[in-house]
């Protein structure tokens, strides 16, 4: 939900030209690895919160904060970041390409793992 507001403010950003650099801006590749983080702990978060009674400790929050502790960076870094890079689409949607394509890789490297599984059972 956090992630999803945050993502919103991004886009309305988009139409705003000229924002100056921020002080502290987070570079394109570190930025792709966080989006990364956020997107896999999100979805990992709504996938298992009503599976196991120990999630329902955290919530959303918490996880985007874990993702900060993790770069060491602060809320208003990524957020200034994030406003940058969305007065420039072309770099924001180079910095998200790089992002889809981590997650079609662990994903292609997750199918074959299953496949790998299922070719064992069989025999």
């Amino acid at each position: 939900m956090f992630l999803s507001a945050l993502l919103l403010t991004a886009v309305v950003s988009c139409k705003e030209k000229g924002i100056p650099k921020p002080e502290h801006l987070i570079s394109e590749k570190k930025m792709a690895d966080i989006l990364y983080d956020l997107h896999l702990s999100q979805a990992l978060f709504e996938r298992f919160r009503y599976n196991d009674p120990d999630s329902l400790k955290l919530d959303a929050k918490d996880i985007y904060q874990s993702v900060l502790n993790k770069y060491h960076i602060k809320d208003s870094v990524l957020t200034n970041s994030i406003l940058y890079y969305s007065a420039y689409p072309k770099v924001y949607e180079g910095i998200y390409a790089k992002v889809i394509e981590r997650m079609n890789m662990e994903q292609e490297e997750m199918t074959k793992q299953e496949e790998v599984k299922v070719k064992k059972n069989d025999n």
